[in-house]
């Protein structure tokens, strides 16, 4: 699988780009820094927050599979999946309060690692 880092050309904050899930997910908190990446089909934010850096694993099109989150997680994070938190029914729980995305999200899946 190829991971590549898609460029930010605008000065445009998350918001804009993922406004569903960045409101749900990033609602109070101050955000660092963020990088757009792709994983084959899979978009992936990485969110730097200033106590967690978490990753949103983000697919239009078919489930995410095992094998892409812990590649994501082994290159992104440098760790395994024993040291973080993977919550794999984020988009059923943003469905559960009413959200509706513009476009159809097959899954979304959040990984957070603590910072030290």
């Amino acid at each position: 699988m190829k991971l590549i880092e898609t460029p930010v050309n605008h000065n445009l904050n998350m918001e804009s780009f993922y406004p569903n899930i960045s409101t749900f997910i990033f609602d109070k908190t101050a955000i660092k820094f963020y990088k757009i990446y792709a994983l084959d089909r899979t978009q992936i934010l990485y969110v730097d927050t200033y106590d967690q850096i978490s990753l949103v694993l983000i697919n239009n099109k078919k489930k995410i599979s095992r094998d892409e989150v812990d590649t994501a997680i082994h290159r992104l994070l440098k760790t395994d999946r024993d040291h973080v938190t993977v919550n794999v029914t984020i988009r059923k729980e943003m469905e559960a309060i009413g959200i509706v995305f513009s476009q159809p999200r097959k899954d979304i899946i959040l990984v957070q690692l603590p910072v030290a």
